[in-house]
């Protein structure tokens, strides 16, 4: 435990919130620029168990904003969980992590979420994100949203029956498949500052430190601003999780 005696001075984490951290299981769906930074850093705190899902490999492209790759990953395109697990591995060697090369999808997303204690959104895209709602809805299972775009961010937590789901706030697209974005760029500064406010609420909710903050929050880290925007279910009933 001497690797975390620092960590453990903290009010808010201690020996028994270590230990609850050595015993969490998360997910990260997506491993660029925010589900890297996000796994190292959930690494680096001494989480039990890891599990990587992505299925492109390592361009050239990807090397100024998703900080676990290298040139040699690019140059022999190496998957990106393949690269991930190997570099988390020589951070800390007490994690247990499985690099799953899959892409989500309706036929997958159960299977590879089952068992997680959290799930954390490292996407690009909605139409993932209404996949991880889903699935985590139907086990119960919390997770954490997180989307970047140029200088802009957001967070949000959803804890199946505590907090509104991804339904609730965005809406059900009549084509899930319209909502694959385009891929976008985003400040690597953005990405990472991201990145962390994803971890300290997921964290948070790992360590049950009281409840999970229930808004949207916003970041622009060019201005720079940071605001928490409240958020409510529905109207009417949410067709997803029921709330409203």
């Amino acid at each position: 435990m001497e690797r975390y005696v620092r960590q453990m001075d903290l009010q808010k984490v201690g020996e028994r919130g270590q230990a609850r951290l050595a015993a969490a299981r998360v997910v990260i769906i997506g491993c660029g620029g925010l589900g890297s930074a996000s796994a190292e850093l959930l690494t680096r705190a001494g989480i039990g168990r890891l599990r990587l899902v992505d299925d492109d490999r390592v361009e050239f492209a990807n090397l100024v904003g998703q900080s676990l790759f290298d040139e040699e990953d690019a140059q022999t395109g190496e998957y990106k969980v393949v690269a991930a697990r190997r570099r988390l591995s020589r951070l800390n060697f007490a994690v247990a992590i499985e690099a799953m090369t899959a892409r989500l999808s309706e036929h997958n997303a159960d299977s590879l979420v089952a068992g997680a204690d959290l799930v954390l959104d490292g996407s690009d895209n909605d139409a993932t994100r209404y996949l991880i709602n889903a699935a985590c809805l139907k086990q119960g299972i919390p997770w954490v949203f997180a989307a970047v775009l140029e200088n802009y961010g957001l967070v949000m937590n959803i804890v199946p029956g505590k907090t509104p789901c991804f339904v609730c706030i965005f809406g059900r697209p009549a084509d899930p498949q319209a909502c694959r974005n385009k891929e976008k760029g985003a400040l690597v500064a953005t990405t990472h500052a991201v990145a962390s406010l994803q971890v300290s609420q997921a964290l948070r909710i790992l360590l049950r430190n009281g409840e999970c903050n229930p808004g949207l929050i916003y970041v622009d880290t060019w201005q720079p601003d940071v605001e928490i925007v409240p958020v409510k279910g529905p109207p009417m009933s949410c067709p997803a999780c029921g709330r409203g």
